[in-house]
């Protein structure tokens, strides 16, 4: 084939892509459940579990019962999270996404609640092909979080 067909059709290919890119439909799903704990200890237990699950701890407010962390990578799942698809491909089946998760933990004297953030990118190895993908949770990692902390 001719070179210059190729590239052109490759171009076209690589746009058309980007230009199918459908953003996820659902909702994020969060995490929220009971404790029989004090508050202190439920806080105290969060800290420990998200530090020994590699999170760096960005803020915290012992008394309102708050901690947020720093986005760290992690290599979602379709199972986990919706990042989108491109013409009825899901993103997170291709090896070149990748994607950060961060956690929001609200602690209160009965319930406990978390929250994440997932950025999501894809690269594909091209010069200025790189799209910036809108995730939502499936409540997975949220649970798994949840379910070590309440222990």
């Amino acid at each position: 084939m001719n070179p210059k067909v190729t590239l052109m059709l490759a171009c076209f290919f690589i746009t058309g892509c980007a230009m199918t890119y459908e953003t996820p439909k659902i909702q994020n799903q969060n995490f929220t459940a009971p404790h029989n704990s004090s508050k202190t200890l439920i806080v105290e237990k969060a800290k420990r579990v998200l530090l020994l699950e590699g999170f760096q701890i960005q803020s915290i407010d012992d008394n309102s019962g708050f901690i947020s962390t720093s986005l760290k990578n992690w290599r979602l799942t379709p199972n986990q999270a919706n990042c989108g698809t491109t013409m009825g491909i899901d993103y997170l089946k291709d090896k070149r996404t990748k994607t950060e998760v961060a956690f929001n933990v609200i602690v209160d004297d009965k319930t406990i609640t978390i929250l994440s953030n997932i950025q999501g990118e894809y690269k594909p190895g091209a010069v200025d092909q790189d799209i910036t993908l809108s995730c939502r949770s499936k409540g997975i990692i949220e649970a798994q979080i949840g379910n070590k902390i309440l222990k």
